[in-house]
């Protein structure tokens, strides 16, 4: 067994299966153990009998990912608050060389893209990121994860229907920021006017703590209740954070600091040129890939 090339032909397809383990899993820490997992699993299979090692090696991965997502039923149900995808810094996805992230397929990575993710279930979601992100045929999306190509087309089919109620992120990020930025403002001067004007009626903030940073256990639903608790962590946080734009996710975001630390991530959604959504990332165990 030829292990120096089980090794080449792994390094060749591992940006790959990064790509689609943090699509199926929302966390790029479990991605690299996926990743890693189907790697030793890769070493003590003989060459001979793969026809297509990117094929064997993102059908090994993809199953691994919906093993985990079985197993994370559990873990969901005793997490504090609402769980949300783990953001990445785009200079960190350039740096794996993401296949979808640097191709036009880049709006499959966003924080908003991915929460949505989470209503489907582990096979459906098997589908639809290796269909959707990767532009895989359904044929061999059938022979990666065991099932027959017209379960597939029906996966992909009633994923589309689900996430289809939901806007899509603002493509416009000029627009985008000035619309915070002025949102910003008007929470700066405490206009309750302006601030209810910027914002969409069924305006929804989620907070993702983990119980090891304060957030909202609940979403926020509704003008007045994001408006409240927008405010008094203004108030309450004033003077002690540096507040800045950057880019995580293929998106625009805002970055919080506290010294030399990230206190939190937010990544927005825009409707009709109105804030739709709001993101928060508190938890300190899913920011170690912002910076």
């Amino acid at each position: 067994m030829d292990i120096g090339l089980h090794a080449q032909h792994f390094q060749e397809h591992q940006s790959l299966l990064y790509g689609i383990a943090y699509r199926m899993l929302g966390s790029y820490s479990e991605a690299e153990d996926a990743v890693q997992d189907a790697y030793i699993r890769w070493q003590g299979v003989n060459l001979k009998q793969v026809d297509s090692p990117a094929a064997f090696l993102a059908s090994t991965v993809s199953r691994l990912c919906i093993d985990k997502q079985r197993r994370r039923k559990v873990e969901k149900l005793l997490y504090t608050g609402p769980w949300l995808p783990e953001p990445i810094s785009d200079e960190y996805l350039e740096e794996i060389n993401d296949p979808a992230y640097v191709s036009e397929q880049a709006e499959s990575v966003s924080l908003a893209f991915m929460t949505l993710l989470e209503k489907l279930g582990p096979v459906e979601r098997a589908v639809f990121v290796l269909r959707e992100a990767f532009d895989l045929p359904h044929d061999d999306i059938a022979d990666m994860l065991g099932i027959r190509s017209a379960h597939s087309r029906q996966l992909y089919r009633r994923a589309k229907t689900r996430l289809n109620s939901e806007p899509s992120a603002s493509i416009d990020e000029d627009a985008a920021r000035n619309l915070v930025d002025n949102f910003l403002a008007a929470a700066m001067t405490g206009d309750l006017t302006q601030l209810h004007e910027l914002m969409a009626e069924d305006i929804i903030a989620y907070s993702d703590g983990g119980g090891r940073a304060s957030a909202a256990i609940i979403p926020l639903v509704g003008k007045d209740r994001v408006t409240t608790v927008f405010l008094h962590l203004l108030k309450k946080n004033a003077g002690q954070l540096a507040m800045e734009w950057s880019r995580v996710n293929g998106e625009l975001a805002l970055l919080f600091r506290e010294g030399d630390k990230i206190h939190s991530v937010q990544t927005f959604v825009m409707s009709g040129g109105k804030l739709h959504r709001a993101y928060v990332m508190r938890n300190p165990e899913k920011l170690h890939y912002v910076h």
